[in-house]
Protein backbone atom coordinates (compact mmCIF):
# COMPACT_ATOMS: atom_id res chain seq x y z
CA UNK A 1 0.00 0.00 0.00
CA UNK A 2 1.23 3.36 -0.88
CA UNK A 3 0.73 6.63 0.84
CA UNK A 4 1.03 10.04 -0.34
CA UNK A 5 2.12 12.85 1.70
CA UNK A 6 1.99 16.29 0.83
CA UNK A 7 4.83 18.82 0.75
CA UNK A 8 3.34 20.52 3.95
CA UNK A 9 3.02 17.33 5.97
CA UNK A 10 6.37 16.15 5.10
CA UNK A 11 7.64 19.33 6.12
CA UNK A 12 6.49 18.73 9.59
CA UNK A 13 8.03 15.52 10.09
CA UNK A 14 10.97 15.18 12.83
CA UNK A 15 14.75 15.49 10.71
CA UNK A 16 17.18 13.18 11.06
CA UNK A 17 20.71 14.81 10.99
CA UNK A 18 23.40 12.20 10.62
CA UNK A 19 27.37 12.26 10.82
CA UNK A 20 27.90 13.57 7.44
CA UNK A 21 24.69 15.56 7.49
CA UNK A 22 26.12 17.39 10.50
CA UNK A 23 29.78 18.21 8.74
CA UNK A 24 28.33 19.64 6.02
CA UNK A 25 25.86 21.82 8.14
CA UNK A 26 28.39 23.46 10.89
CA UNK A 27 30.05 26.73 10.37
CA UNK A 28 32.41 26.66 12.64
CA UNK A 29 33.45 29.96 13.22
CA UNK A 30 29.61 31.31 13.43
CA UNK A 31 28.96 28.06 16.00
CA UNK A 32 32.27 29.64 18.61
CA UNK A 33 30.33 33.23 17.91
CA UNK A 34 27.03 31.78 19.37
CA UNK A 35 28.79 29.63 21.65
CA UNK A 36 30.09 32.40 23.69
CA UNK A 37 26.64 34.18 23.02
CA UNK A 38 25.20 31.52 25.31
CA UNK A 39 27.37 31.27 28.06
CA UNK A 40 27.55 35.27 28.54
CA UNK A 41 23.87 34.85 28.28
CA UNK A 42 23.13 31.93 30.94
CA UNK A 43 25.39 33.49 33.14
CA UNK A 44 23.45 36.79 33.22
CA UNK A 45 20.39 34.21 33.40
CA UNK A 46 18.24 34.18 36.34
CA UNK A 47 18.16 30.91 37.40
CA UNK A 48 16.03 31.19 40.70
CA UNK A 49 12.82 28.93 39.61
CA UNK A 50 14.59 27.77 36.23
CA UNK A 51 15.91 24.16 35.56
CA UNK A 52 19.22 23.16 37.08
CA UNK A 53 21.13 21.40 34.36
CA UNK A 54 21.36 17.36 34.74
CA UNK A 55 23.58 14.21 33.90
CA UNK A 56 21.89 10.98 34.57
CA UNK A 57 24.15 8.35 34.39
CA UNK A 58 24.03 4.67 34.43
CA UNK A 59 26.91 1.83 34.63
CA UNK A 60 26.13 -0.65 31.34
CA UNK A 61 28.95 -2.79 32.60
CA UNK A 62 26.33 -5.56 34.18
CA UNK A 63 24.32 -5.69 31.34
CA UNK A 64 25.17 -8.82 29.34
CA UNK A 65 28.01 -8.38 26.78
CA UNK A 66 28.51 -4.87 27.62
CA UNK A 67 32.19 -4.61 27.85
CA UNK A 68 33.38 -3.22 32.30
CA UNK A 69 33.79 0.41 30.61
CA UNK A 70 30.78 0.93 28.94
CA UNK A 71 28.20 3.57 30.75
CA UNK A 72 24.53 5.33 29.31
CA UNK A 73 23.85 9.11 30.16
CA UNK A 74 21.20 11.56 29.82
CA UNK A 75 21.44 15.21 29.69
CA UNK A 76 18.88 17.46 29.97
CA UNK A 77 17.34 20.05 30.02
CA UNK A 78 19.10 21.70 27.20
CA UNK A 79 17.23 25.24 27.53
CA UNK A 80 19.06 28.82 26.31
CA UNK A 81 17.34 32.00 26.56
CA UNK A 82 16.20 33.11 22.79
CA UNK A 83 16.20 30.04 22.04
CA UNK A 84 12.42 28.28 21.39
CA UNK A 85 13.38 25.09 21.40
CA UNK A 86 14.99 22.17 24.16
CA UNK A 87 17.31 18.98 24.03
CA UNK A 88 17.28 15.76 25.35
CA UNK A 89 20.54 13.87 25.02
CA UNK A 90 21.01 10.26 25.42
CA UNK A 91 24.09 8.64 24.50
CA UNK A 92 26.34 5.93 25.90
CA UNK A 93 30.62 5.81 26.09
CA UNK A 94 31.94 2.41 25.18
CA UNK A 95 35.82 3.69 25.23
CA UNK A 96 36.81 0.58 24.00
CA UNK A 97 35.17 0.99 20.06
CA UNK A 98 38.35 2.92 19.34
CA UNK A 99 40.14 -0.36 19.33
CA UNK A 100 37.61 -1.19 16.61
CA UNK A 101 37.68 1.88 14.57
CA UNK A 102 34.19 3.02 15.93
CA UNK A 103 33.06 6.31 17.88
CA UNK A 104 33.47 5.90 21.67
CA UNK A 105 30.22 7.68 22.20
CA UNK A 106 27.19 6.91 20.52
CA UNK A 107 23.91 8.08 20.56
CA UNK A 108 21.63 11.03 19.73
CA UNK A 109 20.12 14.71 20.48
CA UNK A 110 16.58 14.80 20.27
CA UNK A 111 15.67 18.61 19.49
CA UNK A 112 12.13 19.78 20.33
CA UNK A 113 10.08 22.66 20.57
CA UNK A 114 9.88 24.14 23.25
CA UNK A 115 6.18 25.98 22.29
CA UNK A 116 4.64 22.66 21.93
CA UNK A 117 6.86 19.78 22.63
CA UNK A 118 7.08 18.85 18.60
CA UNK A 119 9.90 16.84 18.24
CA UNK A 120 11.63 18.86 15.55
CA UNK A 121 14.88 16.92 14.75
CA UNK A 122 16.72 13.55 15.94
CA UNK A 123 20.95 14.14 15.56
CA UNK A 124 23.69 11.88 15.62
CA UNK A 125 25.42 12.62 18.85
CA UNK A 126 28.97 12.05 18.51
CA UNK A 127 29.92 14.82 16.41
CA UNK A 128 27.28 17.01 17.39
CA UNK A 129 29.50 16.65 20.72
CA UNK A 130 32.51 17.10 19.67
CA UNK A 131 31.73 20.24 18.06
CA UNK A 132 30.02 21.48 20.86
CA UNK A 133 32.80 20.49 23.04
CA UNK A 134 35.39 21.99 21.03
CA UNK A 135 32.88 25.49 20.38
CA UNK A 136 32.61 25.82 24.42
CA UNK A 137 36.60 25.24 25.29
CA UNK A 138 37.72 27.59 22.71
CA UNK A 139 35.47 30.30 24.23
CA UNK A 140 37.00 29.52 27.29
CA UNK A 141 40.80 29.64 25.95
CA UNK A 142 39.99 32.76 23.65
CA UNK A 143 39.68 34.47 27.19
CA UNK A 144 42.19 32.99 29.45
CA UNK A 145 45.15 32.14 27.37
CA UNK A 146 47.69 34.63 26.52
CA UNK A 147 47.01 36.64 23.47
CA UNK A 148 50.60 35.59 21.97
CA UNK A 149 50.02 31.72 22.92
CA UNK A 150 51.49 29.77 19.64
CA UNK A 151 52.82 26.30 20.96
CA UNK A 152 50.03 23.51 22.06
CA UNK A 153 50.63 20.31 23.65
CA UNK A 154 47.77 17.80 22.92
CA UNK A 155 47.42 14.77 24.99
CA UNK A 156 45.01 12.65 23.46
CA UNK A 157 45.23 12.27 19.58
CA UNK A 158 41.56 11.16 19.88
CA UNK A 159 38.64 13.08 18.10
CA UNK A 160 38.50 15.95 20.50
CA UNK A 161 42.54 16.52 20.77
CA UNK A 162 42.24 16.65 16.79
CA UNK A 163 39.12 19.11 16.64
CA UNK A 164 39.87 20.93 19.79
CA UNK A 165 43.13 21.99 17.73
CA UNK A 166 40.86 23.08 14.79
CA UNK A 167 38.86 25.00 16.59
CA UNK A 168 41.87 26.73 18.54
CA UNK A 169 43.33 28.05 15.14
CA UNK A 170 40.45 30.16 15.14
CA UNK A 171 41.64 32.16 17.81
CA UNK A 172 45.70 31.76 18.07
CA UNK A 173 48.19 32.09 15.94
CA UNK A 174 49.60 28.46 15.87
CA UNK A 175 52.99 27.62 15.06
CA UNK A 176 53.79 24.08 16.96
CA UNK A 177 52.03 21.31 18.35
CA UNK A 178 53.53 18.69 20.66
CA UNK A 179 51.46 15.02 20.85
CA UNK A 180 51.66 12.23 22.79
CA UNK A 181 48.99 9.26 23.11
CA UNK A 182 49.50 5.88 25.15
CA UNK A 183 48.66 4.43 21.61
CA UNK A 184 52.13 5.57 19.63
CA UNK A 185 50.80 4.71 15.90
CA UNK A 186 47.34 7.33 16.51
CA UNK A 187 49.94 9.94 17.60
CA UNK A 188 51.89 9.47 14.96
CA UNK A 189 48.86 9.46 12.41
CA UNK A 190 47.98 12.74 14.37
CA UNK A 191 51.64 14.17 13.31
CA UNK A 192 51.22 13.54 9.62
CA UNK A 193 47.60 15.19 9.55
CA UNK A 194 49.19 18.33 10.90
CA UNK A 195 52.35 18.40 8.73
CA UNK A 196 49.90 17.84 6.09
CA UNK A 197 48.00 21.26 7.08
CA UNK A 198 51.65 23.23 7.07
CA UNK A 199 51.61 22.79 11.02
CA UNK A 200 55.12 21.65 12.36
CA UNK A 201 54.29 18.72 14.68
CA UNK A 202 56.01 16.22 16.73
CA UNK A 203 55.47 13.00 18.42
CA UNK A 204 56.40 13.64 22.34
CA UNK A 205 57.98 10.74 24.16
CA UNK A 206 55.63 11.23 27.61
CA UNK A 207 53.50 13.85 28.87
CA UNK A 208 55.57 15.94 30.35
CA UNK A 209 58.28 16.06 27.49
CA UNK A 210 54.61 16.97 25.71
CA UNK A 211 53.79 20.04 27.71
CA UNK A 212 57.51 21.16 28.84
CA UNK A 213 57.70 23.97 26.25
CA UNK A 214 53.94 24.36 25.65
CA UNK A 215 51.97 28.18 26.36
CA UNK A 216 48.39 26.14 25.59
CA UNK A 217 47.80 22.17 26.72
CA UNK A 218 44.66 20.63 26.17
CA UNK A 219 43.66 17.10 27.69
CA UNK A 220 41.61 14.51 26.08
CA UNK A 221 41.68 11.27 27.74
CA UNK A 222 39.92 8.54 29.39
CA UNK A 223 42.46 9.06 32.56
CA UNK A 224 41.15 8.21 36.03
CA UNK A 225 44.97 9.09 37.73
CA UNK A 226 46.17 12.53 37.23
CA UNK A 227 48.52 12.80 34.76
CA UNK A 228 49.92 16.36 34.96
CA UNK A 229 51.17 17.66 37.86
CA UNK A 230 53.28 21.32 39.40
CA UNK A 231 56.19 21.66 38.05
CA UNK A 232 55.69 19.94 34.75
CA UNK A 233 54.03 23.44 33.38
CA UNK A 234 55.53 26.92 32.51
CA UNK A 235 54.08 30.04 34.39
CA UNK A 236 51.92 31.49 31.93
CA UNK A 237 50.49 28.41 30.79
CA UNK A 238 46.63 27.78 30.07
CA UNK A 239 45.49 24.16 30.12
CA UNK A 240 42.10 22.87 28.99
CA UNK A 241 40.98 19.77 30.49
CA UNK A 242 37.93 17.55 28.86
CA UNK A 243 38.12 14.31 30.05
CA UNK A 244 37.32 14.41 33.58
CA UNK A 245 33.63 14.54 32.94
CA UNK A 246 32.40 11.66 35.27
CA UNK A 247 32.83 10.70 38.62
CA UNK A 248 36.31 8.94 38.97
CA UNK A 249 38.01 10.68 36.21
CA UNK A 250 41.03 12.81 36.23
CA UNK A 251 43.33 14.38 34.23
CA UNK A 252 45.06 17.58 36.32
CA UNK A 253 46.41 17.06 40.05
CA UNK A 254 44.56 18.60 42.68
CA UNK A 255 48.35 20.78 43.89
CA UNK A 256 48.13 22.27 40.24
CA UNK A 257 44.49 23.52 40.19
CA UNK A 258 45.04 24.88 43.64
CA UNK A 259 48.24 26.82 42.45
CA UNK A 260 46.37 28.18 39.17
CA UNK A 261 43.42 30.11 38.35
CA UNK A 262 40.04 27.36 37.82
CA UNK A 263 37.22 27.97 35.89
CA UNK A 264 34.79 25.69 34.48
CA UNK A 265 31.34 25.76 32.89
CA UNK A 266 29.38 24.80 35.96
CA UNK A 267 30.70 24.92 39.40
CA UNK A 268 27.97 22.30 40.98
CA UNK A 269 28.93 19.93 37.92
CA UNK A 270 32.79 20.21 38.12
CA UNK A 271 32.62 19.30 41.59
CA UNK A 272 30.41 16.12 41.38
CA UNK A 273 31.57 14.92 37.99
CA UNK A 274 33.96 17.17 36.25
CA UNK A 275 37.72 18.33 36.66
CA UNK A 276 37.31 18.35 41.23
CA UNK A 277 35.30 15.12 41.56
CA UNK A 278 38.31 13.55 42.86
CA UNK A 279 39.17 17.13 45.38
CA UNK A 280 38.51 16.26 49.02
CA UNK A 281 37.60 19.25 49.46
CA UNK A 282 36.39 21.08 46.33
CA UNK A 283 34.45 23.82 47.46
CA UNK A 284 37.33 25.15 49.56
CA UNK A 285 38.81 27.81 46.80
CA UNK A 286 37.42 29.81 44.43
CA UNK A 287 35.73 28.30 41.13
CA UNK A 288 35.29 30.34 38.61
CA UNK A 289 32.67 30.58 35.40
CA UNK A 290 33.66 31.34 31.81
CA UNK A 291 30.26 32.67 31.70
CA UNK A 292 31.04 34.79 34.75
CA UNK A 293 34.67 36.08 33.05
CA UNK A 294 32.18 37.00 29.86
CA UNK A 295 30.07 39.24 32.22
CA UNK A 296 32.77 40.95 34.45
CA UNK A 297 36.31 39.98 32.79
CA UNK A 298 37.96 38.67 35.58
CA UNK A 299 39.90 36.11 34.14
CA UNK A 300 43.76 35.86 33.71
CA UNK A 301 45.00 38.54 35.91
CA UNK A 302 48.82 38.27 34.66
CA UNK A 303 51.42 36.65 32.33
CA UNK A 304 52.26 34.42 34.92
CA UNK A 305 49.49 33.25 35.77
CA UNK A 306 48.51 29.22 34.93
CA UNK A 307 44.67 29.26 33.76
CA UNK A 308 42.83 26.15 33.72
CA UNK A 309 39.28 25.41 32.35
CA UNK A 310 37.56 22.25 33.56
CA UNK A 311 35.08 21.79 30.66
CA UNK A 312 31.57 19.48 32.00
CA UNK A 313 29.63 19.96 28.98
CA UNK A 314 26.66 20.79 29.97
CA UNK A 315 22.55 20.69 28.04
CA UNK A 316 22.49 24.11 26.98
CA UNK A 317 25.65 23.78 25.13
CA UNK A 318 23.63 20.73 23.67
CA UNK A 319 21.14 22.60 22.39
CA UNK A 320 23.31 26.04 21.10
CA UNK A 321 25.09 23.02 18.72
CA UNK A 322 21.57 21.16 17.96
CA UNK A 323 20.21 24.24 16.71
CA UNK A 324 22.86 25.88 14.65
CA UNK A 325 22.97 22.35 13.06
CA UNK A 326 19.13 22.34 12.78
CA UNK A 327 18.54 25.96 11.34
CA UNK A 328 21.42 25.84 8.73
CA UNK A 329 19.85 22.14 7.76
CA UNK A 330 16.66 24.12 6.76
CA UNK A 331 18.70 26.51 5.11
CA UNK A 332 20.72 24.11 3.09
CA UNK A 333 17.96 21.57 2.53
CA UNK A 334 19.95 18.46 4.07
CA UNK A 335 18.89 15.76 6.16
CA UNK A 336 16.05 13.35 6.00
CA UNK A 337 12.55 14.02 6.88
CA UNK A 338 11.31 10.93 9.44
CA UNK A 339 7.61 9.71 8.93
Amino acid sequence: MNFIVNREARCEMPLWLGREDIISCIDERQLILEMRKALQAVSEWNRDGTPKPQRIRADLSSVEGAPTDASAMILVPGIVPGISAYTVKVHAKYPQNTKRGLPAIQGVIQLFDSRNGKLLAIIDSPIATAHRTAAAAVVATDLLARKDSHKVAVIGAGVQGEIQLRYLQYVREISWVSVYDMDADRAEQYVHRRRREGIECEVASSVRDAVEYADIVITATWSRSPILFPGMVRPGTHITTLGADEPGKVEVAEELIRKGRFFCDDREMATQVGALNTFSRPTQFKIGTVGQVLVDGDGRRSDGDITIFGGVGLPFQDLVGAWHVYQRALALDIGQRLS
